[in-house]
């Protein structure tokens, strides 16, 4: 990690108009504003979002992580889908549907 982190010091402390190389795929690129570390190669923002995934410990495994707004959203669809048996209106004895 401490290359990739070496990596991305270089790219942000580059001057605009340099030749840096990606931290994340190593792809070269000349730096086309004083923000920029990544290359833009990749669909979106796919070399960035991989770099802060791999350095931050707490995403590397967030496969399994819920947030609260969406914990909350997923027990009241579990709520809607788990109705209690009602009989139907229709069906009752005194309809003689269920006279033998």
């Amino acid at each position: 990690m401490s290359r990739l982190k070496d990596k991305y010091k270089l790219s942000k402390n580059a001057k605009v108009g340099d030749i840096c190389t990606c931290p994340s795929c190593g792809t070269e690129f000349v730096k086309e504003h004083y923000q920029q570390a990544f290359c833009k190669t990749k669909r979106k923002t796919w070399c960035k979002d991989k770099y802060w995934n791999t350095i931050t410990p707490t995403k590397r495994n967030n496969t399994t992580r819920i947030s609260p707004a969406s914990a909350r959203w997923m027990a009241r669809q579990e709520e809607n889908r788990t109705w209690k048996y009602e009989e139907h209106p229709f069906s009752s004895p005194g309809l003689g549907q269920w006279d033998d």
